[in-house]
């Protein structure tokens, strides 16, 4: 994000490595909500949130020259900030939608909530701007939290690459893209919340159909006692910080039909924007700001996370038997990609945003 603004010509100065100060007695009431089977949230804290603006504000003091603007990915720094430069909130989620949606939120104390929800509150109400990387979070600032309308604003997140094919690299990858098996990729972290055993079962309802395919799951491992069948290769982590680990990663994109990966809760999913760098497009579903990034018919597939396997089996077979058809979806993948769902766009977008204060 910020090197996009630096591309674009801006002067970027950072304020960061803030410190967290913890309120008295703060592990002691953390220990006895765990007791109850609940969490004590730091990160959703007024009396660390309070730490967090006076540094943001010290460090603000120090920078030279004018500051036209404070942009923060997060709340946590600018929910209690005062000062008289113009605050813009550029983010993924809000706290309410983040409860009982991702697990991490799932057990937070009556205590938390209540904070949670009142920082969101007044950081909304201090930002000159609320920027959205979907519909789903600017529809929980407008309907949930009450923010002006005028102030809130939809600009998707783009690809974290740093070089990315062309036009003409993307038409000789899908050259290359075997026409005799559907070859998936799946990339995520976590087993259950990113719908790794939706990915297996697809597969094996593929394999019993008679479609030859190949599926390619890297980031987390299967839980134990997971049966993996021999076209399902597991990678493990793959660290993108690495040259050879970018070369794997960039291997599987280049060679991969699709994209599968059916999350149960997402924010967003920038992974999404990168295979779609790579002319891949993407099968995943219908929850939290996947539909912002994901359009039906034009850079993926979008499916109920009540679809059987069947479902997926019904779309994807058709599909791999008209190739012409898949490449179009491919091409049509990398086109939402370069006019949509990159930095250099979405970034040009919050400049023209930004002028109008």
């Amino acid at each position: 994000m910020s090197q996009a603004f630096t591309a674009a010509g801006d002067e970027v100065s950072y304020i960061g490595n803030l410190k967290r100060h913890l309120p008295p007695g703060f592990k002691i009431k953390q220990f006895w909500q765990k007791l109850l089977g609940q969490r004590e949230s730091p990160r959703f804290n007024e009396y660390v949130t309070r730490h967090y603006a006076a540094q943001v504000k010290q460090q603000l003091a120090q920078l030279p020259g004018h500051v036209d603007a404070i942009i923060s990915p997060l709340i946590s720094p600018i929910a209690l900030l005062d000062c008289q430069t113009p605050i813009i909130l550029w983010t993924d989620a809000l706290y309410a939608s983040l409860t009982g949606f991702y697990p991490a939120f799932s057990r937070h104390s009556v205590s938390s909530i209540r904070q949670g929800n009142a920082l969101t509150r007044e950081c909304l109400n201090r930002c000159q701007f609320a920027i959205f990387s979907s519909d789903w979070a600017a529809r929980t600032a407008t309907e949930i939290y009450g923010a002006d309308k005028a102030k809130v604003h939809v600009v998707p997140f783009g690809a974290n690459l740093v070089n990315t094919p062309t036009l003409a690299d993307i038409h000789t990858q899908l050259a290359h893209r075997p026409h005799d098996r559907l070859k998936l990729l799946f990339i995520g972290k976590h087993w259950h919340r990113k719908g790794g055993d939706i990915v297996f079962a697809v597969a094996r309802a593929l394999h019993a159909a008679g479609q030859r395919v190949e599926v390619d799951f890297v980031g987390c491992q299967p839980p134990a006692g997971t049966e993996i069948p021999p076209y399902i290769r597991c990678h493990g982590f793959i660290s993108k910080r690495t040259p050879a680990g970018m070369a794997k990663m960039t291997a599987l994109l280049r060679d991969a039909h699709f994209l599968f990966v059916p999350s149960r809760a997402e924010a967003f999913g920038i992974v999404f924007c990168e295979a779609n760098a790579f002319g891949v497009p993407v099968l995943t579903t219908q929850v939290g700001g996947i539909p912002t990034v994901v359009k039906d018919h034009i850079n993926g597939m979008t499916f109920s996370l009540q679809a059987t396997s069947e479902k997926y089996c019904q779309y994807l077979i058709p599909l791999m038997q008209n190739y012409p058809q898949y490449e179009a979806l491919a091409l049509s993948a990398f086109n939402e990609y370069e006019t949509r769902l990159n930095w250099r766009v979405a970034v040009a977008k919050v400049r023209e945003i930004i002028k109008k204060i």
